[in-house]
This record gives C-alpha cells, structure tokens and sequence, in this order.
C-alpha cells in the first residue's frame, strides 16, 4: 500500500462504501473495500470502527462524501438519522485527519476517476475538454453538483440543488405536485419526485387519479419489500401497464431536471448520470424519454444537444472521488 492510506468513504442514506487506497498511487484501484448497510450501525464511528477491524488498516486520512451540506459542523443528514461530526470522529479514530465533503462533491470528482466501460452514452454531443461538468444522481434522494474547470484543473461544486422547488409543466405535473404537497404538507421539492420515494409516489398518484388499474401481485411485492424496485422490475418486464406508465413520468421528470441543472452550469462538459437508480432502468434511459424530455427547452434546446449525456455505471463513483480528493491534496501538501 506504500507509506501513506488513505480510508475513503461515500456515506449513503442506504449504502455504504469504504475503501483503502494508496496516497501515492493513481490508478484508483482500492487494496481493500466493503458494502454497508448504513442503518444497521448506530452512528458512522461505528461504522468505520466496524471496517478497521475487518480490515485491520491503519489509515493516515480519512475522506468521506456525507448525504449533507457540510458547510456547518456537525453535519446533519436529511435521509439519514446521525449526527456527523469530525473532531470527535477524529478522536474514535486514534487522532486520524478526517476530511468531509458533501456527497455529490465526492460524485463529481469520481466523474475524473472513471474509465469508458463505466459510462453509457446517451448523447455524445460535443466534448468540450475544459468546459463545466454537471453530475446527478437519483437514489434514496436527489444529488445535484458539478465541476468547475479553473485553468489548470476541476474543482467541484457543492450543491443542495435536489431541494429546490418542484416545477411541474404540464396539467399531469401539476396533479402531481397537488398530490404530493397533500401527502407531505409541505415543500414539494425536485427530490420528492426524483428519488426511490418519488417513483412510488409517481405510482401511487396514477393509481389514485384512475390512470391504472393495480395488479394484485404488484400490490404484494409492493408491501413485501422496497416499492420503487418493485414498480420499476414490473415495468421493465411489461408486467404492469400502471408500473410501466409510473416510470415513463418518472424518467421524464429525470431526463427535464438534469437539463435545468445542466443549463444552470452550463454544463458543456458533459451531463454525468449517476445515483442508485439509473444502472437498473438503463434500458428505459435507453429508449428516447430521457432525452426527449432533456431536449425540451424552447429556445436552448440546440445548445442542450452539444451537451454530452452519460449514465454512470459504476456504482462506486462516490467512494472514487473521495480517494481522488484524499490523493490530490496529498500530492498538493508535498509540492508545498
């Protein structure tokens, strides 16, 4: 592992990556890694405690992407029930440098971390080597930032973009957003609508408004495990036509906020398509609803089509840009 260890981490509402990487090396290629279910630990000292001593590593810095703004310690995350803060970390740790980036920073610098079997090309548009790069990534929310070329490198973007207003376009969305601001009697943000959470309540608004008709063995598996996989395999086989009906909104809605965000960065760069979700419903990514509902925007539409679109593959991305952070300002500390 050479002299240094870098413990990288991307911190997920549901899942959990950490990872042991060299600080000298920078092909991204962990000597050791695990999967966690994040609510089975009490707090995240357990969670990394639990990985030491599996791994029996002794790390010199610690990066962890977190599901929070992390502007303000301790940080609070809004899809998961702890409280992180670094300094007491730092101490469970054994007096260990512990690093947090929100999690879609660590996205986003996983993007400059990926190979070509990692993406799908949705649209390959017009590369542009030094232009902004927008990432966004559905799961148990939604993840919105980018990069920033500066002159000689990127830099990413912190962002809290999945919280903002939901913008609904049509008399269909516009259902939508009353159906939902019933249900939470409150704000009704992008990430209400563009999450795990989102494709159920898709699902449930079509169900309630007489757009469907609920097979009884959907309604099974429904309550039997997670909902929204449950939609989304129904829809991907053709088993459910209100299944398949739910996903198609919700693609659409998918496909017309990464183009808010893309316009919003002038995302010339690339479009990176990252998250839990995507990977598992590429083949209706695939099909046209994405793009067509990325592509709908008047006037700028032309300049949306130079713009390439990619679906990040590797789920891992996250725990990547933390060991890419944790390496290059282990780099930048030794040019000093």
């Amino acid at each position: 592992m050479g002299e240094s260890v870098i413990l990288a981490g991307d911190i997920g509402g549901t899942k959990t990556y950490l990872g042991l990487f060299a600080a000298d090396r920078t092909d991204f290629s962990p000597a050791s890694e695990r999967r966690y279910a994040t609510r089975d630990y009490p707090d995240l000292a357990a969670l990394l405690g639990a990985f030491l001593r599996e791994t029996g590593a002794r790390p010199q810095q610690v990066v962890l992407g977190v599901p929070a703004p992390v502007r303000q310690l301790p940080v609070r995350p809004v899809n998961l029930p702890w409280v992180i803060d670094p300094v007491p970390l730092r101490t469970a740790l054994g007096e260990v440098e512990v690093c947090l980036l929100n999690d879609l920073q660590a996205t986003a610098y996983g993007v400059l971390a990926l190979k070509g079997e990692d993406l799908f090309i949705l649209n390959p548009g017009q590369e542009d080597r030094q232009g902004n790069i927008a990432v966004i990534a559905a799961g148990t929310g939604l993840g919105q930032g980018g990069l920033c070329w500066t002159g000689t490198r990127y830099v990413s973007i912190s962002s809290e973009g999945g919280h903002v207003s939901f913008s609904p376009t049509s008399e269909k969305e516009a259902g939508l957003w009353r159906f939902m601001r019933d249900r939470y009697k409150d704000h009704v943000s992008w990430e209400r609508v563009v999450s795990g959470s989102g494709l159920a309540c898709i699902y449930d608004f079509l169900r309630a408004s007489g757009q469907g008709e609920e097979p009884e063995w959907l309604r099974r598996e429904m309550a039997a495990g997670d909902p929204a996989e449950a939609i989304s395999r129904a829809a991907l086989a053709g088993r459910a036509g209100l299944a398949e009906a739910a996903l198609e909104m919700f693609v659409s809605l998918y496909g017309a906020e990464a183009a808010n965000l893309a316009l919003k960065l002038f995302a010339t760069g690339g479009v990176y398509v990252a998250g839990g979700i995507a990977p598992k419903i590429l083949d209706k990514l695939k099909d046209g609803s994405f793009m067509r509902a990325f592509l709908a925007k008047g006037r700028l539409s032309a300049i949306l089509e130079t713009m390439p679109v990619k679906v990040v593959l590797n789920d891992k991305i996250g725990l990547l840009g933390a060991a890419y952070w944790g390496i290059h300002s282990t780099t930048e500390k030794k040019e000093r």
